[in-house]
C-alpha cells in the first residue's frame, strides 16, 4: 500500500522502518517533529492471521502498542490520523457490512486491529479506514472459493484510500469494491489458481466480509 500511494502523491513523506519504528514513540516523535505533517496514515500492521495466532504478543505491539504511540503524537500537535483498518473485524456470518454494523472479531489479528480502531475513536482528529486489499499479482497459488469479500488488488484501492485521506473526512468509512469470492479476485489476475475451501486450513477465516457499498 506505501508504493503504491508513494506513486501516486509525492508529497507522501515515508521514513524506512530503521528509521521510525512505531514501536519506539521518541523516534517517532522526532521524524514527525521535523516534517510537521497535516496528516499522518497509520498503515503499519502485523497482518498475517495464523502468524498473530502464534505470535499475539508481537500483534498486540504492533497493531495496539504502536498505533497508540502514534495516537498519542498526533493529539500532541493536532495532527490529523488516518488508521488503516480491516474488513476481519467483522465476524463475516452476514456480509455486506455497513459503518455502524456492530463488529465482531474471530482470531487474534482482527482482534489486535479492532482494539487499534478503538484507540483511534478516542482521538478527535481521526478517520478509521476498513479495507482489504492483496499484491497487484495474486500472491498464493490457491484462493478460496467459500470466502467472500469486497477486497481488490492494491492498485486498485490504493487511489481511493489516497481520496479518502484529502477528504477531511472523521469517523469510520469502508474502502473497496463489489462482492466476489477471493477465487473470483485472484482469477481475474491469475488464471491458472486452484481452488481452496475455508475448512482446508487450520485458522479461523471468516466467510463473508463483505461491505455494502
Amino acid at each position: 500500500m506505501g508504493q503504491e500511494l508513494l506513486k501516486l502523491d509525492n508529497n507522501i513523506v515515508a521514513p524506512p522502518h530503521e528509521k521510525m519504528d512505531i514501536l519506539d514513540i521518541d523516534s517517532c516523535r522526532k521524524i514527525i517533529k521535523n516534517h510537521n505533517p497535516d496528516v499522518i496514515l497509520h498503515a503499519a500492521a502485523y497482518t498475517s492471521p495464523p502468524r498473530c495466532d502464534k505470535n499475539p504478543e508481537l500483534a498486540r505491539q504492533i497493531n495496539i502498542i504502536g498505533t497508540c504511540n502514534l495516537i498519542t503524537i498526533c493529539e500532541e500537535s493536532g495532527i490529523r490520523l488516518i488508521y488503516i483498518s480491516t474488513d476481519y473485524v467483522f465476524d463475516g456470518k452476514k456480509g455486506n457490512y455497513c459503518p455502524t454494523d456492530p463488529i465482531n472479531p474471530v482470531n487474534k489479528y482482527a482482534m489486535t486491529k479492532a482494539a487499534g480502531e478503538l484507540a483511534a475513536m478516542t482521538y478527535e482528529y481521526s478517520l478509521i479506514i476498513r479495507t482489504s486489499f492483496c499484491e497487484n499479482v495474486f500472491p498464493y497459488e490457491k484462493a478460496f472459493v467459500d470466502q467472500y469479500t469486497s477486497r481488490d488488488y492494491v492498485d486498485i484501492i490504493a487511489p481511493l484510500i489516497l481520496k479518502a485521506v484529502l477528504s477531511g473526512l472523521k469517523g469510520i468509512i469502508h474502502i473497496g469494491t463489489g462482492k466476489k469470492s477471493v477465487f473470483e479476485l485472484a482469477r481475474r489476475r491469475k488464471p491458472e489458481v486452484r481452488e481452496l475451501s475455508t475448512s482446508d486450513v487450520d485458522f479461523v477465516v471468516p466467510k463473508d466480509t463483505s461491505f455494502d457499498s
